[in-house]
Parts: structure tokens; sequence; C-alpha cells
């Protein structure tokens, strides 16, 4: 996955955002987090998947 600027990685969630909205889903403040940081390059897509899983265990 290619590392995005902040700007691109906003960019991108808002297109997500509002297709899930479209759907009737929404975001939580840390899974919005959570993809920033993968988006961004802050973590490696595999610390996103492990988080990932975590915050679906805790939901």
């Amino acid at each position: 996955m290619s590392v995005r600027t902040d700007e691109q990685a906003e960019s991108l969630m808002q297109s997500a955002k509002a297709s899930m909205a479209i759907e009737g889903l929404d975001l939580s403040q840390r899974e919005e987090s959570l993809v920033k940081k993968c988006l961004t390059g802050s973590i490696t897509h595999k610390e996103f998947l492990k988080r990932a899983l975590e915050l679906s265990r805790h939901a």
C-alpha cells in the first residue's frame, strides 16, 4: 500500500464515509483514526489488521 499525505488520507476518508453513510453505516473515532494511520503509513497493513481485529472484538 502506498503512503499518502494527511490531506490525501482525509479526502479518501470523506469519500469512504459518504459511501458508508448511504448504506447506513458509520465509523467510530477509533476506527477512523486507525484507518488514517494505515493510509499515511504510520502503521503497517499487518498492524492495521491486528488492531482492527482487536477493535471488532471489543465492539
